[in-house]
């Protein structure tokens, strides 16, 4: 047939032609020799040939093709190119183009593993995770949501039409490969048990795969392998269930009795995973929780790794024991809650109230219980969560008496951040409590509820026996992270720090939200929006207390850099998730209506902010919403509004007691009263505080509130060129130059001012937009957006931005 095709084409000379012929490697001599003379007749023709060819050229033909190739070089009919793959970092690049967004390590090394750079295998991968949702873009980031997963792309026939082109026992042994291949030198035997054929004919059929450059032996480790994996994943995952299990039984069974050996210490487990009942149930439990366990040591104290809680999860369904097997399901779901899996957690929780509550003590009921409550709420289920609220029933209700229903209503309501319901309701449990069982978790849910009210007697109680309780063992991991949580979303980074080391903890073992929150107060903003990005791309569907402030600060973080369009997208995530603290998301995007010059549309957003706050009587994080309402008070010239935010502020500061709420206060009575002693208590509380991006903002409250001195103007100025706060440092420049204070190094200020232009574009903006923020004419932006483009060699905002994106511009 191609041989009648290239005769056609070069009889045909109507109009000049393109011919594409694709895997060569597969004609067999005599139609590589009639291939030579038909483009030999194509030569002076308008047709030309594209042919592309996979190596390995298969043995029976591999001379011919050298022969043939050799000669058509020699003559000039024929011009080689080898396309190679795509190193990491050019593969990091290309998903960068692809996304519109700049790709993480994690996902880069996924997709290099899965096809060694070979661009058309990683777009179709790239294109389908997307799609599947296993890949997501926050904050123009492309992170990989989940690393267990396999997206399998829609145009995966090409990558195993060599293998399924052979014939039918060849298919059969490409698939065994596919689970059994780690075994190496012990493939050929377990394949013919897995097979109907024997050893000898399956180590000719594995000759011939790897002669067809489908599969290679790697001697160094004696491995059967794909040449892409990518390949190898997608005949995986054509095996069915059983086919699948059987599979994993006979590579149990060889590892089991030492006829196999496998370097990879997590093929075992991952088989015995697979292979369910078809094993020992008893020994498989005991192998699977062993590796868990290693795993999670190898990572940490907790199980950070998919595999590991994966393998969990088919040790608790390997146990016959009835109590076990419970235990191992809660333990599993609450991995998977802290890990941003909540779906997965939700499931073994229903397991557990659906058969295996019958062995379960009724504070062990309990925990399951908050569990269940807990992942519903992260999972978005907030119709089910609000039924429960109700009623207190659970969806496989038992015995539970109205105490337990109370409690359980309770800890509904509180996730669903109805406080003043939460302690009206659980106060007359620990009433009528007498056996004391409900009494600690009801005063913890009502502590709780109370402190974001602004009443902090049960968190302070709590908190104060909360080390000596851990250490004797009545205090939980849980317990102590919640009360950390808490403490960082009031700012209290001091005294959070404190209690993780009374209580042996460490900032690593926290979720990322509490890590987010711990990192960016110590002067760490690119590990904080790290750490934010990748709590925002987990599979959890709402915002806590915790997650509210972190989104907050993102924001803020981002309005400072500059990131504007980007701050947005972040609080549009945060709101569609239901935020337990909205006005703290409201203050940060005032900040970001004030940068674009809407203080309007700010002042509006605000007051609806804090009358929305105090209908709910909620007080945390309110110090932070009336110090912006002052800020747009003073940008209108409103100074007499100061006066209502001090009283609001010295409220929330007395019912608190926290620092930032008391530093807040001194700010404002400093502006209020020009009380320079007040100024001053502010600043040395700032910087006792010791976290570089609030002292920053109280300095630069006090110069603008009229506060401040030379000094103070130069020491703020550097502290924000150490946080790359490119938007604070263009304002204070201003103010420099008002209170004559040199701005120090002119060429470093140039450079800087084109870089906070750059960004702006990158952020999408346009000229007018950019003006009203840089305060200057659209004339003046379309002059320097001029001397940009022609110093950076970009021809277009389009170029600038992708440059910006990919880190190849450098300004």
């Amino acid at each position: 047939m191609v041989d009648r095709l290239l005769r056609r084409a070069a009889t045909d000379g109507k109009r000049p032609k393109v011919l594409v012929l694709r895997h060569l490697q597969h004609l067999s001599p005599d139609e590589l020799l009639s291939l030579e003379g038909v483009i030999r007749q194509l030569d002076g023709t308008g047709t030309r040939c594209v042919c592309t060819v996979t190596l390995p050229v298969p043995r029976a033909s591999r001379a011919a093709f050298a022969a043939v190739s050799g000669r058509l070089r020699r003559d000039g009919l024929v011009h080689h190119v080898n396309l190679r793959p795509l190193s990491p970092r050019r593969l990091g690049a290309m998903i960068t183009a692809e996304m519109e967004a700049r790709a993480e390590p994690a996902l880069v090394d996924w997709l290099w593993r899965l096809t060694r750079g070979w661009p058309a295998a990683a777009r179709a991968v790239l294109r389908t995770a997307r799609d599947q949702g296993h890949v997501r873009v926050v904050d123009r980031h492309a992170h990989l949501v989940s690393s267990g997963s396999y997206a399998c792309p829609s145009a995966i026939g090409e990558l195993v039409l060599p293998v399924r082109e052979t014939e039918g026992r060849a298919w059969e042994v490409a698939k065994a490969v596919a689970v059994l291949g780690p075994l190496g030198e012990a493939v050929p035997r377990l394949t013919a048990k897995a097979l109907p054929v024997t050893e000898q004919e399956a180590r000719a059929l594995l000759a011939r795969l790897a002669e067809a450059g489908v599969l290679r032996y790697r001697r160094s480790d004696s491995v059967w392998e794909y040449r892409l994996p990518l390949a190898g994943a997608a005949v995986g995952a054509s095996l069915g269930p059983y086919e699948r299990r059987s599979m994993a039984r006979i590579a149990v069974s060889a590892l089991w009795r030492g006829t196999a050996r496998c370097a990879d210490s997590s093929y075992l487990p991952e088989q015995l995973a697979t292979a369910g009942r078809l094993v020992d149930p008893d020994r498989a439990r005991t192998e699977l929780l062993a590796a868990a366990e290693r795993l999670a040591h190898h990572n940490g104290d907790a199980y950070d790794d998919h595999r590991a809680v994966r393998w969990l999860r088919a040790a608790a369904d390997q146990t016959t024991d009835p109590v076990e097997r419970p235990r191992l399901l809660l333990e599993h779901a609450k991995i998977c809650l802290a890990q941003g899996r909540p779906e997965e957690g939700l499931h073994s929780l229903r397991l557990v109230l659906r058969a295996h509550r019958a062995p379960l003590r009724p504070d062990q009921l309990l925990d399951v219980c908050f569990a269940h409550l807990a992942a519903l709420y992260r999972a978005g289920e907030l119709t089910t969560l609000e039924k429960i609220a109700a009623d207190g029933t659970l969806q496989h209700p038992g015995s539970a008496g109205p105490l337990e229903r109370a409690v359980t209503r309770g800890c509904a309501l509180l996730l669903l951040g109805r406080w003043r319901e939460v302690r009206d309701l659980l106060g007359a449990v620990r009433r009528d409590d007498e056996s004391g069982l409900l009494e600690w978790k009801a005063e913890f849910l009502v502590a709780t509820a109370e402190l974001w009210l602004g009443i902090t007697d049960g968190t302070d109680r709590s908190r104060a026996t909360l080390p000596a309780r851990h250490r004797a063992g009545e205090a939980t991991a849980a317990e102590v992270h919640s009360r950390v949580g808490e403490l960082l979303t009031l700012g209290e980074i001091r005294r959070a720090e404190q209690l993780l080391a009374d209580t042996g903890r460490t900032p690593g073992q926290l979720g990322l939200p509490s890590r987010m929150l711990i990192a960016l107060h110590r002067g760490r903003p690119r590990e904080a929006m790290d750490l934010a990005r990748r709590s925002a791309v987990t599979g959890v569907h709402t915002c806590d207390a915790v997650q509210s402030a972190m989104y907050h600060h993102a924001a803020v973080q981002l309005v400072c850099g500059g990131r504007l369009t980007r701050a947005g997208e972040l609080l549009a995530l945060a709101r569609a998730r239901q935020p337990m603290l909205p006005h703290l998301l409201d203050s940060a995007q005032a900040l970001r209506d004030l940068v674009h010059g809407e203080v309007e549309r700010a002042r509006s957003l605000l007051r609806a902010a804090v009358c929305r706050a105090e209908a709910d009587g909620v007080v945390a994080g309110t110090d932070l919403l009336w110090l912006r309402v002052a800020d747009v008070a003073m940008r209108v010239g409103r100074s007499e509004v100061l006066k209502e935010c001090l009283e609001k502020v010295e409220g929330v500061a007395r019912r608190l007691g926290t620092e930032r709420a008391e530093m807040t206060r001194l700010v404002l009575h400093a502006a209020v009263h020009d009380d320079q002693g007040a100024a001053r208590a502010a600043r040395r509380l700032a910087q006792q505080r010791q976290q570089p991006l609030e002292e920053s903002s109280v300095l630069a409250h006090l110069i603008r509130y009229g506060m401040g001195d030379p000094a103070m103007l130069r020491e703020t100025y550097a502290m924000l060129g150490e946080l790359d706060a490119l938007m604070p440092r263009f304002w204070l420049r201003s103010l420099m130059r008002e209170h004559g204070v040199a701005v120090p190094g002119r060429q470093a200020t140039a450079e800087e001012n084109e870089r906070l232009l750059a960004v702006l574009v990158s952020e999408g903006l346009t000229n007018k937009e950019i003006a009203k923020i840089l305060r200057t004419s659209e004339k003046s932006v379309e002059g320097r957006l001029s001397r940009l483009f022609s110093r950076t060699g970009r021809g277009s905002r389009v170029e600038l931005a992708m440059a910006m994106l990919t880190g190849r511009l450098h300004l």
